[in-house]
């Protein structure tokens, strides 16, 4: 029983067994190459050793290609890390401000309802009825009829003589 190594892999496979990871050959015509020339293999022991030193030269470069990744690895893990952590504290930032607003919203509002009230107050406080009231809770009294002394006539009248241009009631009076 023969057996043949892959070139790439230096893995040994039964022969007529396909390569690991490529799909078994596909029933049909088979496909047509150009003839390449045969490849020549150092036998024995000098096969093994330049397959130990490519394998050592590919183990040799994976660990170069791994540790180069590895700071570009940091930076990308730090880079994502900090902008993580930024838009946490705005979003901090941003949920307090909003509380504040919120918080001077309500304060605007009761203040308005409390100047609504004052408003209100003071209108009924206004009122001719209320301003009556204290009034005579003051001890003031509502005149009587009013009573006009005419000098020229040396007399008291109840009405005032009209003169032309002058006012005939004093102010705030309505008969």
């Amino acid at each position: 029983m023969s057996v043949d190594t892959d070139v790439a892999t230096g893995t040994k496979r039964a022969p007529g067994a396909p390569a690991r990871g490529r799909s078994p050959a596909r029933p049909g015509p088979p496909r047509t190459r150009p003839a390449a020339p045969p490849r020549t293999r150092p036998a024995g022991p000098a096969r093994t050793r330049a397959s130990s030193s490519l394998r050592r030269l590919d183990a040799a470069a994976a660990g170069a290609a791994r540790s180069s990744r590895t700071p570009f690895v940091f930076l990308v893990v730090g880079l994502l890390g900090g902008g993580l952590l930024c838009l946490l504290l705005i979003n901090t930032i941003l949920d307090t401000g909003a509380y504040q607003i919120t918080q001077l919203q309500q304060q605007n509002a009761t203040l308005a309802q409390r100047t609504q009230e004052l408003q209100a107050q003071v209108a009924y406080e206004e009122s001719p009825t209320v301003l009556a009231k204290q009034a005579r809770r003051l001890g003031m009294r509502e005149p009587g009829l009013l009573y006009f002394l005419d000098l020229k006539k040396n007399r008291i009248e109840r009405e005032p003589t009209h003169v032309p241009g002058v006012s005939v009631w004093p102010p705030g009076y309505t008969p």
